[in-house]
This record gives structure tokens, C-alpha cells and sequence, in this order.
């Protein structure tokens, strides 16, 4: 009697990588301090500068958006700060400095003195969420980028939900100065919670200066390499043409590729080119939402729906948390076409939604609809910036996408607010939805170009 056949053993499924860690924790309250100190002061910024300050509603609206281009500045340099200064002690820093200028709102003086403090407290919460999103990030597993970055980013949705309501209600109820210390308050604890975080490995100064230092040794071979090379077509032109021919054929291109070496140089020093395609729709996306942000109350008074705008961007935020740990799981497990073309047929429906609402459902009907639209596109746009990036190269990434955001955010009320006088609201709002499936159209070629579909780093 034969010995009968073992059956094979089952393939073991391999375990996933931790999500959520402590310090994964910690980054995302950190993120969350920060946001919630800055939409709970930018909502009364510009009602605060004409009230205590006198100032005319043109300026007192500058006071406020110069916070957004001490942010742009700072998304620009805080990857070449993260290459130089350890990661966390320049987050420690950062989050000093938050709470230090949130304080300075109490000094009553000079109004050009509230507007330097707005522009280096935009430069301290830039550098601080590019730092902690870059720390962050580094620590989601790549098979859970998407998860892990969908579930990060609610920090910013919570800030955003909680903030403004907070701010308004203070200021309304308690007066300014009560605001401001809460601020402060607030803003300190991401100081503590900062010092706990544990940096990874290769975050840190010494392996990104080793990385430098081999990009750098092959950066040198390729030149000797492109020496020798240069020098071997050079000799058998001047055995053909002769010397003098040679080199004046070679002198314009040389200058050429030299002076286009310098500009690549130049650019690669601030952004990551890999990312500009996704950064580029999400910035398109944001542009659109800065029409919620700048437009949304006058024009639901306009059509008498006040009382469901106020609660617009509670509904909108609640949207945004019970949807993006699901997109975020599809992501990783379908990729980012199937999972963000949804979004921006939400976005545009949300949009058309809100030019033709009636009723205060249809008000809230879009929250919902836009809620799930800018999330998903933002959370899943940076997991794709983020998988397509080399990890020494992930502070640029997530500079560049933060960047275009801040664009479409700080454009799109200057542009609107001289569009909108003319075509009113209803139009606005419809050419919104417009907008949406352009920037759908867009991701489509991107998805067709290279392979964002899948997400794959």
C-alpha cells in the first residue's frame, strides 16, 4: 500500500505592515493642532483688522491672505531646510515659533506689525505641515499609502471643521482677545507632541547627507563617462573636418546644454517635476473649492439659504471623515483612476448642485457631494505624488503638491472676485462644475501617459 501524497501546504498570506503607529499617531495630532490654529484664526482675521484696526475691507482682506504667502514661501524652502537641519529639530522649531507669533496677536500696534506677524506665522505653518507630512508619510507602508495618507489627511478635515467654527463662535461670545489665547493654548500642544515624535532612520540628517553624497559620486562618473565620450566624437570629427569646424559646431550646443543643466539645477533644488501632473489637477480642484471658502455665504443669503450655509463645512467635513479611510483602502487595492474618477463627478455634481439649490437639502446635499469630491482628490493625489517619489526626494513631493494646492487656494478668490461681479454667482457656480470635468479629463491623460492607475512606487 502506498504512502499517500501530502497535500501542499497552504501559502501563507503575508502579514500587513503596521498602520498605525505611535509616532503615525502623533504626526497626524500634530498636523490637527496646526490646522485647527490656523482656520480658527484666518474665519476672523479680516473682521478683527477692520474692527480693532479701522482698515478698509481691501486691506483688512490682505491681512489675511498674506498668511497664505508666508505659507507658499515656505513650502518653496522647507525641502532645502529638511535637506540641512535635522527633521525633527526643525518641526521643534516650528512649532515654537507657531505659538510664539499666536501670541503676538495680542500686541495691539501698528497694523503693518499685524501684517509681519501674519506673513511668518503662514511661514511657520508651512514649514510645519510640509515637515510633518513629509515625516508622516515617510512612515505609511507603500502597500498602505493610500490608507495611511487618506486617514493623515483627516487631520486637516477635522481642523477644518472644528477651527472655523471655534474661531467664529469665540469672537462672537468672548470677544477677541479670549480667541487669541485659546489660539495660543491650542497651537502649544503640538510643541510637546512634536518632541515625542520619533524621526525614522532615513529621515534624518546623516542618511539624507549619505544619499546626497552617492548621488553625487554618480553624478561625477556620469560626467567622466560624458568626458570620454565627448572627447571621442570630438577626435574622430577633427580627423573628418578638422579642429577649427569642430569646435565652433560644438560651441552653441555646449552652451546650450550647459545653460539648461543650470535651470534644471535651479528647479530641481524647490520641486519635484515627477509630481507636477497630480499637483497640477488637484490644483484646478482647489481653485474651484476656493469659490466655497470666498463665495458661499454672500451667496446663500443672496437666495436665502443663510441657515444651511452656516453649517455647510460641518456637513462637508463629515463627508470627508466617513469617506476617506474607504477611498483610501481602495486605493491601494485599485489604484487611483478607479477610485478618483468617482470624486470628480461628485465635485462637479456638488457644484451644479449649489448653482440651482432652492432648499436648504440641496445646500447640504452638495456639502456632501463636494465633501467626498475634494477629499478623495486631495488625500489620493498626494498618496500618488508620494508612491511616484524616490524616499530621498519625498520632502520636494510633498512641497510641490502642497504648493499647487496653495496656488489654486490663493489664485482662485482674486480671479473670481473679478469674474463674479460680472456673470454673478449661479453662473460662477455652474462654470465650477465645468471645471471639475476638466480637471477629470485631465487625470484621464495623466492615467493614460503613465501608469497613475495603478500607484504603484
Amino acid at each position: 500500500m502506498s504512502d499517500p501524497v501530502p497535500s501542499s501546504p497552504k501559502p501563507v498570506k503575508p502579514l500587513k505592515q503596521k498602520l498605525w503607529t505611535r509616532d503615525f499617531v502623533l504626526g497626524t495630532l500634530t498636523n490637527f493642532v496646526i490646522s485647527a490654529n490656523y482656520f480658527m484664526l484666518m474665519v476672523v482675521i479680516t473682521a478683527y483688522t477692520m474692527e480693532a484696526y479701522g482698515a478698509p475691507a481691501s486691506l483688512a482682506a490682505f491681512c489675511a491672505s498674506i498668511f497664505i504667502i508666508g505659507t507658499l514661501v515656505a513650502r518653496f524652502t522647507s525641502a532645502l531646510l529638511i535637506e540641512r537641519i535635522n527633521t525633527k529639530l526643525l518641526l521643534v522649531i516650528g512649532t515654537l515659533l507657531e505659538a510664539t507669533l499666536t501670541a503676538l496677536y495680542f500686541v495691539h500696534g501698528a497694523l503693518w506689525l499685524l501684517i509681519v506677524v501674519r506673513f511668518a506665522h503662514g511661514f511657520a505653518f508651512g514649514t510645519c505641515s510640509t515637515v510633518v507630512t513629509t515625516i508622516v508619510t515617510s512612515m505609511v507602508p507603500v502597500e498602505r499609502k493610500g490608507e495611511g495618507i487618506g486617514y493623515f489627511m483627516l487631520s486637516v478635515t477635522l481642523g477644518a471643521a472644528i477651527g472655523p467654527f471655534t474661531g467664529i463662535f469665540i469672537s462672537n461670545n468672548f470677544g477677541y482677545p479670549t480667541l487669541f489665547a485659546i489660539a495660543t493654548a491650542v497651537v502649544c500642544v503640538s510643541l510637546p507632541l512634536a518632541l515625542a515624535i520619533r524621526v525614522p532612520k532615513d529621515q534624518t540628517r546623516g542618511s539624507r547627507a549619505a544619499a546626497r553624497a552617492k548621488a553625487q559620486e554618480q553624478a561625477a562618473a556620469d560626467e567622466v563617462a560624458a568626458d570620454l565620450m565627448a572627447d571621442s566624437a570630438e577626435g574622430v570629427r577633427e580627423l573628418r573636418v578638422g579642429e577649427t569646424t569642430a569646435t565652433a559646431a560644438q560651441a552653441a550646443p555646449a552652451t546650450t546644454t550647459t545653460a539648461r543643466a543650470g535651470l534644471n539645477s535651479f528647479v530641481n533644488k524647490f520641486i519635484e517635476r515627477r509630481v507636477l501632473p497630480i499637483s497640477l489637477v488637484a490644483c484646478i480642484v482647489f481653485f474651484g473649492y476656493s469659490s466655497l471658502l470666498t463665495f458661499l455665504t454672500p451667496y446663500a443669503t443672496e437666495i436665502g439659504l443663510a441657515r444651511a450655509a452656516s453649517v455647510f463645512f460641518i456637513v462637508y467635513a463629515f463627508s470627508m471623515f466617513v469617506t476617506r479611510p474607504f477611498t483610501g483602502k481602495a486605493f491601494d487595492r485599485k489604484g487611483a483612476r478607479p477610485v478618483m474618477t468617482p470624486a470628480f463627478f461628485a465635485f462637479s455634481a456638488g457644484m451644479l448642485l449649489l448653482a440651482f439649490a432652492s432648499n436648504d437639502w440641496m445646500i447640504l446635499g452638495a456639502a456632501l457631494l463636494l465633501g467626498f469630491g475634494v477629499g478623495t482628490i486631495q488625500s489620493c493625489g498626494l498618496a500618488v505624488a508620494v508612491r511616484e517619489t524616490p524616499d530621498d526626494r519625498l520632502s520636494k513631493a510633498n512641497a510641490t503638491f502642497y504648493i499647487m494646492l496653495d496656488l489654486g487656494v490663493g489664485i482662485g478668490p482674486v480671479l473670481l472676485g473679478a469674474l463674479q461681479p460680472i456673470i454673478g454667482y449661479h453662473a460662477m457656480y455652474i462654470g465650477m462644475t465645468a471645471l471639475g470635468l476638466g480637471a477629470l479629463i485631465l487625470f484621464l491623460h495623466i492615467c493614460g501617459n503613465k501608469r497613475v492607475a495603478v500607484g504603484s512606487k
